[in-house]
């Protein structure tokens, strides 16, 4: 089954029997109930996108937990998540809630100077959401993310099943947002290279810590892809085009 095959059996079990099997057996291999067995995720925004950001898994805290699916069907899960953004921050969405990260990721994306930003804070987060790809590596939600407990050998089906996905299209960017990919992906890394450095802040002045970008090429099924890894990605309280622009900057530099 490809990557929509299994997202859409995913949901089909969460609709008829409240859970999907799939978070049943990770759970059982983990031996705890470590992820949300109900309400999987899928993708955010373009699947043929040419950017692409990658994170672990949502974020979601247990008493959020075993949500019922309130989805007609499929497809109406699939528009949701295809148009996040739009249903967010569109022109006919009165009341709009900017939240922090979306309003982070637009930062951050702006010099990557391939998404249509113009300026206007809604118009900038519905394209930041709806026109690049975001995939989350387990698209089961849980308060935090341990692979050492998960488990690396867990978690290869997730790698191999997101990597066949991003060789489907034609990608110009592929960042993963997170240090803890390094150690995810290392059976796949064929070349690597971390490239160091400060950023400016606001102020004029430079950080005090290092920033890296670590440049990786995959290898799975021989098929290669070149990507990067942004390991301070979810850091709090630094210039965050500053990084965007160190990351295009760098990006496929060995």
């Amino acid at each position: 089954m490809n990557f929509i095959q299994i997202g859409k059996k995913n949901f089909e079990e969460w609709k008829t029997q409240g859970f999907c099997q799939e978070a049943v057996d990770l759970n059982a291999k983990i031996g705890e109930d470590y992820f949300d067995m109900a309400s999987p995720g899928l993708f955010a925004g373009d699947i043929h996108a040419k950017l692409v950001l990658v994170h672990l898994n949502p974020k979601r805290n247990k008493e959020h937990w075993n949500k019922k699916c309130m989805y007609s069907s499929f497809n109406e899960y699939l528009e949701e998540h295809v148009h996040f953004g739009n249903k967010a921050y569109g022109k006919h969405v009165q009341e709009k809630n900017k939240s922090r990260f979306d309003m982070k990721q637009v930062r951050f994306l702006k010099p990557f100077e391939i998404l249509p930003f113009n300026g206007e804070k809604c118009h900038d987060l519905e394209v930041a959401l709806d026109q690049k790809l975001q995939l989350e590596l387990v698209p089961l939600g849980s308060p935090n993310f341990d692979y050492h407990k998960i488990g690396v050998k867990n978690l290869k089906p997730f790698v191999t099943r997101m990597i066949d996905l991003l060789l489907e299209d034609e990608r110009e960017y592929i960042i993963f947002c997170g240090r803890v990919f390094k150690e995810v992906l290392q059976e796949f890394i064929i070349e690597e290279r971390i490239h160091s450095f400060k950023l400016i802040k606001n102020d004029g002045k430079e950080t005090k810590s290092a920033f890296e970008v670590i440049n990786i090429k995959l290898e799975y099924n021989n098929s290669k892809i070149t990507a990067c890894i942004a390991p301070q990605f979810a850091k709090q309280g630094y210039p965050v085009g500053e990084y965007g622009k160190k990351v295009k900057e760098l990006y496929g530099k060995f």
